[in-house]
C-alpha cells in the first residue's frame, strides 16, 4: 500500500487526535493496515511534537460511541 487516507481524522476535547477507521470486514489487508496504523501512532505519540495520537476500528456504527468514550478516557 503506497498511500493512504484514514477514514476519520479526529480532534478530541481533551485535544488527542483519533484516526478512525470504518470496516465491514475484518480481511488481511485491514489487519495490516491496523498493525501499521498501530506503530504509526505510537511512534508520533513518542515524538512528543505532535501531541497524542490514537487509532479505533468501527466495524458496526453502534460501536462509535464506545470508542469515542473510551478514547477521551
Amino acid at each position: 500500500m503506497r498511500k493512504y487516507r484514514p477514514d476519520f481524522l479526529i480532534r478530541l476535547a481533551n485535544g488527542d487526535m483519533l484516526v478512525l477507521e470504518t470496516k465491514g470486514i475484518d480481511d488481511e489487508e485491514a489487519q495490516v493496515k491496523r498493525r501499521y496504523l498501530d506503530e504509526w501512532a505510537r511512534a508520533v505519540t513518542a515524538h512528543g511534537g505532535f501531541g497524542r495520537w490514537r487509532h479505533a476500528v468501527a466495524r458496526r456504527p453502534g460501536e462509535l460511541r464506545d470508542i469515542l468514550a473510551e478514547a477521551t478516557v
